[in-house]
């Protein structure tokens, strides 16, 4: 991860050259087509948080809070969240995972490109 991530760094913070990186983590990101989180319900008592978008760190700890609320019987701001209209990638199945990889590709082009 420190190999994929370093260059990334030091380009954009050219000051930090070399600096040590003690942790790095590489995985799977879970995006979602608007980059918001995707929370909601699957029962009266079963929730779900997911879909950072690579925003993890902070949006999961506050996602962690708005379900604890809700679980406290103070739902208001996980029902504002829930409500937020996450769409499904499309293709199904077949070609979910190809469409996603090409709409990466194109993001990360527009990001290099400026």
């Amino acid at each position: 991860a420190e190999r994929f991530v370093r260059p990334c760094i030091e380009r954009v913070f050219p000051q930090l050259s070399g600096i040590g990186i003690p942790y790095a983590w590489g995985g799977r990101l879970a995006i979602t087509m608007p980059r918001l989180p995707h929370v909601g319900r699957k029962s009266p008592n079963v929730y779900f948080a997911q879909g950072y978008s690579g925003q993890g760190v902070a949006i999961a700890t506050l996602c962690g809070k708005l379900i604890a609320e809700a679980i406290g019987n103070q739902a208001e701001r996980f029902d504002v969240m829930a409500n937020l209209k996450i769409p499904r990638l499309p293709g199904g199945a077949l070609f979910r995972q190809p469409l996603l990889q090409l709409g990466l590709m194109w993001y990360a082009l527009r990001d290099r490109l400026g």
